[in-house]
């Protein structure tokens, strides 16, 4: 017996000091909760109202041509011309030898024109010592001042031809891609006749029909949030106001800068407008605030590390913040990731930029 209760005590020892270590664990609690966290700030902020809104150039056109003839070049869809740069070129044999002649007619005008201002000038001296009639002198001076006239009405010619030459090339009237090829090399051409379509893809603003109601909370260079679904947001300015309502939508067009953007022409996004005036209020970053069937909530973080679950009221939100109103201030460091394991009281260990 004497032994069996020394194996039994050695064993129950061992059971003792195997239990230690578990009740030490319990007693420590939870490791601390891994978290990110920000900082609630002041913003100025303000209901907002968005509309659906559309991408489009400034700058989209369809250039036509001005004269007749064959299309000898065209440049493909998709290549970017400069602003003057050569779109399409048009057989221009027939333009070159009217130029030709004009510049023949003109010369010859111009050798005439000479020969009776010089012949002029010479009667008028003579004139002047009495050798020949006033008559003959004035028909000399009509001679060269027809002479003149026909050098003016050369000179038009060729600037007409020259012109006419010009019209040849089809030029671009502002930088940006073709779009469209509405022709093609080797068709015949006819003045008004589209030839392609050019597209300004630097200049691009996004149009917006918005409520009148909201027109007093709008103002030039004002800086409005566009989101594209998948493709993100962005903030760009108001550049201008269309001050004209629609009688029927009660909507007036709002037109939004997005000069240097990648947006592609033609999508679709939708515009946030202030329905109000700005006021300054708490604010949180979107991912700060849980919302939950019985309310909205937040965890602030307290200077040694521990979590607090605070209710809070979620307001108007504006470029990644979302107003709230509770028992928070200015300052107070709020957990924006990992929130959703934490419960009030429990420790937290901010997670370091570099993880």
């Amino acid at each position: 017996m004497t032994s069996s209760a020394q194996i039994f005590a050695a064993f129950a020892g061992l059971g003792l000091l195997t239990l230690v270590p578990a009740v030490a664990v319990a007693q420590d609690g939870p490791p601390p909760a891994i978290i990110r966290s920000a900082t609630i700030v002041e913003r100025d902020m303000a209901r907002t109202i968005t509309t659906p809104a559309s991408v489009v150039a400034r700058n989209d056109a369809r250039i036509a041509a001005e004269a007749s003839g064959r299309i000898t070049f065209i440049a493909e869809a998709g290549d970017r011309i400069e602003a003057g740069g050569l779109i399409a070129q048009m057989d221009d044999r027939q333009a070159r030898i009217a130029l030709d002649e004009s510049r023949a007619r003109l010369a010859r005008a111009t050798a005439n024109g000479d020969y009776q201002s010089a012949e002029a000038a010479r009667f008028e001296s003579l004139a002047r010592n009495g050798t020949v009639p006033p008559t003959r002198l004035r028909e000399v001076e009509l001679a060269r001042d027809l002479a003149l006239q026909d050098v003016r009405e050369a000179r038009s010619a060729v600037s007409r031809a020259e012109l006419e030459l010009e019209r040849t090339r089809i030029l671009a009237p502002f930088a940006g891609r073709v779009v469209e090829r509405l022709i093609q090399a080797g068709e015949l051409s006819a003045p008004g006749r589209d030839i392609a379509r050019i597209v300004d893809i630097d200049h691009k603003e996004a149009v917006a029909q918005a409520p009148v109601a909201i027109a007093p909370y709008l103002s030039l260079g004002q800086e409005v949030v566009l989101s594209m679904g998948e493709g993100g947001s962005t903030t760009a300015p108001i550049r201008a106001i269309i001050p004209v309502g629609d009688a029927v939508s009660r909507t007036f067009e709002v037109r939004i800068d997005l000069a240097g953007s990648d947006w592609i022409v033609g999508s679709a996004a939708r515009a946030a407008f202030p329905a109000e005036t700005p006021r300054t209020q708490l604010a949180a970053p979107y991912d700060a605030v849980i919302l939950r069937s019985n309310g909205a909530f937040i965890f602030t973080v307290d200077a040694d590390n521990i979590a607090h679950q605070i209710a809070v009221t979620a307001g108007v939100r504006d470029n990644g913040f979302i107003a709230i109103a509770g028992d928070v201030a200015a300052g107070q460091r709020v957990v924006v990731s990992g929130a959703e394991t934490l419960s009030d009281g429990r420790m937290v260990q901010e997670l370091g930029e570099d993880a």
